[in-house]
């Protein structure tokens, strides 16, 4: 193709017509700038197509995230709502302790119970990797993308555990653990994945137990359970809140999909 158009210019210039040389070599040149357009343009669709096949594996892969995040915090809820009335049923006891009898055993493992902790856990990768990678910029939606990106940075429910747990973990050490012994038969262990486990190790301990009546003049303990019980509200509410977020961003990705 190349070697036919330079024939037509020698021709055109051995023949002295000039003008139509010069029209010939302007219309050549118009010619390879359509062809650099449209190649051009051909390679902003190619790679517009691709950024948008990106940003679709992105955002589902995000929302898959999102609702292993909202059945995390559902588990962690449900966790806090039965330790928290863990904490009333103490609570009562001291408020009314001769109204009614205190099982011996749902007393040693209520006290035990009234000592754990649970850490949400947010499910961060394809968030992460989408940052490292440069992805994040693929979302064309940039209100979604900053959405998305507010949720993950969001700090205030992890400053809230992290801060409940400093707060049962001191407790336990400088009070619980130096007055009381809290380990023995009766006591189901929690294993830290739904499960519970018997103290086998006291499984022939004969010493007497740790009773209602020991704990009586605790207002060490009392403060503490009442305490813990608020930051157990507090800490509920900030779950249900994060479940409503995360669903929301789920919605509004679910939306903005099914409009591509």
């Amino acid at each position: 193709m190349i070697t036919f158009f330079r024939k037509i210019r020698q021709n055109l210039l051995s023949e002295g017509r000039t003008a139509k040389y010069l029209k010939y070599a302007i219309g050549e040149i118009v010619l390879v700038v359509i062809g650099i357009l449209i190649a051009l343009q051909i390679n902003t669709w190619q790679q517009h197509h691709k950024d948008r096949l990106t940003e679709r594996d992105l955002l589902n892969r995000i929302k898959v995230d999102l609702e292993n995040d909202i059945k995390g915090f559902e588990d962690i809820k449900a966790f806090k709502q039965t330790q928290n009335i863990t904490c009333l049923r103490l609570l009562d006891f001291y408020i009314h302790p001769t109204e009614q009898a205190y099982d011996t055993i749902q007393f040693l493992n209520d006290i035990h119970f009234a000592q754990y902790f649970t850490l949400p856990n947010y499910h961060r990768t394809s968030y992460e990797t989408s940052v490292s990678t440069g992805n994040i910029l693929k979302i064309a939606n940039q209100k979604l993308a900053t959405d998305i990106s507010n949720y993950y940075n969001d700090i205030e429910l992890e400053q809230h555990v992290s801060d409940t747990k400093r707060f049962i973990n001191a407790f336990v050490e400088q009070n619980l653990m130096t007055k009381y012994r809290l380990s023995s038969k009766y006591i189901n262990a929690l294993d830290g994945l739904g499960g519970k486990y018997m103290m086998e190790r006291y499984q022939n301990d004969q010493r007497p137990v740790l009773q209602v009546k020991d704990i009586t003049n605790d207002v060490s303990l009392e403060n503490y359970l009442n305490d813990l019980s608020i930051r157990l509200i507090i800490g509920i509410k900030y779950l249900e809140a994060e479940q409503q977020w995360g669903q929301q961003l789920i919605d509004t990705i679910n939306n903005y999909l099914n409009e591509q």
